[in-house]
């Protein structure tokens, strides 16, 4: 359902005049109550419905019937068979508003996890599964932004998912109750991310080694990490086959080696057989030579006896003088650099740059967390903490102001900083004032 006037800056909230009236349902089970919001099973017309409302102090809360408003705006675009299909926003009597959607009959992925253990083959197709949920969802211009196992229901043995609650989900055609969501262990350092999120349950679905890759970098810091699911999916299944390429390869390889082997063997018989060869050969010329070796010996004695019946004049030989002498060579004298070369220089130039470049970063980050301190301690607002109460915190926008501070911060560092010092503890203390 939405809202015909265009201009409305709510992102087309469903208004009181669009919400049915229903008294049809029966046989009504609770099935949970946690922190504001509260679930139960009803049936009507033959079949179960699911149904999400607000527990009893929180009914008639504007702020909170606005979550539960924006939650159906976003859920009920959703069609697709692995995201939970919601159909009407219902005053149901003894509950009040609730978000009516189907009632799914299954485990929670946390739960199937911890049961019998189950095929690699089977945690594949379950992340098969979710993949296609979250490209829909994502197509959608929508962050679940609280993806965790146990809002994932399996269903079927496991030849079936589901994607459930979208209380924390948001998009960027809404304007307000821009909230902080996710789930401690599943929410990434900077804040939300799907794609984060979706790295933590790959990683306890236990894919096997060639998917370990993907998981890492579904996990990395930001500038590292993937930010398309499409091209997650197109990896793990490269990934997934990568094994069974390897098999093939290697049966193709014992295809090629088997005839080399055997060409091989044959070739080794061939040598031996010219090394017999040259052995002939050698002992038949080692004879020839034996034979040439007497005959000279013979003609040696028979020239040193005509010698000695004719003795000739004997010239003595003069030593040439060595070529050294003639013609010495130049001594070049190597003498020490004292200077860098320029190769040397550049390299000393461009080191101390980035020194001064990294100091000057340091110096921004310093002067910015000393700007945001000064922001803080100037607007009061660590005193106003200590008597404020949940009710009161409601009314007033003080971690909208920390919000703002965080979008107007350009470095990751110091959004990093607000966060940690400011938003999470602040968070903290006013989540354990008691309520009025």
């Amino acid at each position: 359902m939405r809202n015909n006037n265009e201009s409305d800056p709510t992102s087309e909230f469903v208004i009181p005049s669009e919400v049915e009236k229903s008294d049809g349902f029966t046989d009504f089970t609770n099935i949970s109550s946690r922190d504001v919001f509260q679930l139960t099973r009803a049936k009507r017309n033959g079949r179960w419905w699911m149904l999400k409302g607000l527990q009893e102090k929180y009914r008639h809360d504007s702020i909170y019937r606005a979550f539960l408003e924006k939650e159906f705006e976003i859920a009920s675009q959703m069609q697709h068979p692995m995201v939970v299909s919601v159909y009407s926003l219902e005053e149901v009597e003894g509950l009040g508003l609730c978000i009516v959607m189907e009632w799914i009959e299954g485990t929670t992925l946390r739960e199937w996890l911890a049961t019998s253990n189950h095929t690699q083959s089977q945690r594949r197709h379950i992340a098969e599964m979710l993949l296609e949920a979250l490209i829909y969802v994502h197509s959608r211009q929508t962050q679940h932004r609280d993806l965790k196992p146990s809002n994932i229901m399996v269903t079927h043995g496991g030849q079936y998912l589901k994607l459930i609650d979208f209380g924390l989900s948001d998009t960027d055609s809404h304007a307000i109750l821009k909230a902080p969501a996710g789930t401690e262990g599943y929410m990434a350092p900077e804040g939300p991310s799907d794609i984060y999120s979706l790295g933590v349950i790959l990683r306890e679905l236990r894919l096997g080694w060639a998917s370990s890759w993907v998981v890492r970098k579904c996990c990395a810091p930001l500038h590292r990490r993937y930010h398309d699911i499409f091209v997650i999916q197109r990896d793990l299944q490269r990934a997934w086959q990568w094994p069974r390429r390897m098999l093939y390869i290697g049966v193709m390889a014992i295809l090629v080696a088997v005839p080399y082997l055997f060409n091989v063997s044959h070739t080794q018989q061939r040598l031996q057989s010219v090394s017999d060869s040259l052995k002939v050969v050698r002992e038949e010329s080692s004879t020839m030579l034996n034979t040439q070796k007497a005959r000279s010996d013979s003609f040696e004695q028979q020239m040193n006896q005509l010698s000695q019946e004719h003795p000739s004049e004997q010239v003595e030989m003069q030593p040439l003088n060595q070529l050294s002498q003639e013609h010495p060579s130049e001594q070049v004298e190597m003498q020490p650099l004292n200077q860098l070369t320029d190769s040397q220089m550049t390299l000393l130039k461009k080191y101390e740059a980035e020194q001064a470049a990294q100091q000057e970063h340091e110096r921004k980050i310093n002067e910015a967390k000393r700007q945001v301190d000064k922001r803080i301690k100037d607007l009061g607002i660590e005193q106003m903490l200590d008597t404020l109460t949940c009710q009161r915190y409601l009314q007033m926008p003080i971690l909208s102001i920390v919000l703002k501070m965080g979008e107007e911060a350009e470095d990751l560092e110091v959004k990093a900083y607000i966060e940690e010092r400011y938003w999470r503890t602040w968070m903290r203390r006013l989540n354990a004032l008691p309520m009025d």
